[in-house]
């Protein structure tokens, strides 16, 4: 099975969404980060990451800032960010050292693999430093997307001051 660019960029968009249509920026406990530090925090663990992995990553997007609802109600602000990898890497290896990292910073994780003759694998977590995080590890290309936590915040007017 061949996977373009544009394959891989759909997919990984699809989780994006389906992780902020599912609210998963909500928590039971109110912020406890300020918009900076969450902003620090998702692009510390996405660097972290594609550090264990290795390999030359180049920024995709971010860290960008959006709307996402605050736990008492309202809207807040919270950051993605995207890093994508040329082809390499091995992808079993890989999800499991993220796994390991992730789980040491307090994020649950949960690996997953699509079924086919060349699955592409990948793992998710939440919790910790961000609302979620996800390795998408296709030998064509390897991505990681990590969203911070809700903080608040009005985001709007904090990407016409230029975030």
């Amino acid at each position: 099975m061949t996977r373009t660019p544009a394959a891989i960029t759909f997919a990984a968009a699809a989780v994006v969404l389906l992780a902020g249509c599912t609210g998963e920026h909500t928590t039971a406990e109110p912020p406890t980060m300020t918009s900076a530090q969450a902003k620090r925090a998702v692009v510390d663990i996405v660097d972290r990451s594609s550090a264990e992995i290795g390999g030359e990553w180049t920024i995709r997007s971010g860290p960008a800032v959006q709307s996402c609802p605050l736990p008492g109600g309202g809207t807040g602000a919270a950051y993605s960010y995207i890093v994508d990898r040329k082809p390499g890497g091995t992808p079993p290896s890989d999800v499991a050292k993220l796994q390991d990292l992730w789980k040491a910073k307090g994020i649950t994780t949960q690996a997953y693999e699509n079924s086919g003759k060349d699955p592409v694998r990948g793992v998710r977590g939440s919790g910790g430093p961000t609302t979620s995080i996800d390795l998408y590890a296709d030998p064509v290309g390897y991505t990681i997307e990590g969203l911070s936590v809700c903080t608040p915040g009005d985001a709007a007017e904090m990407q016409g001051n230029g975030e």
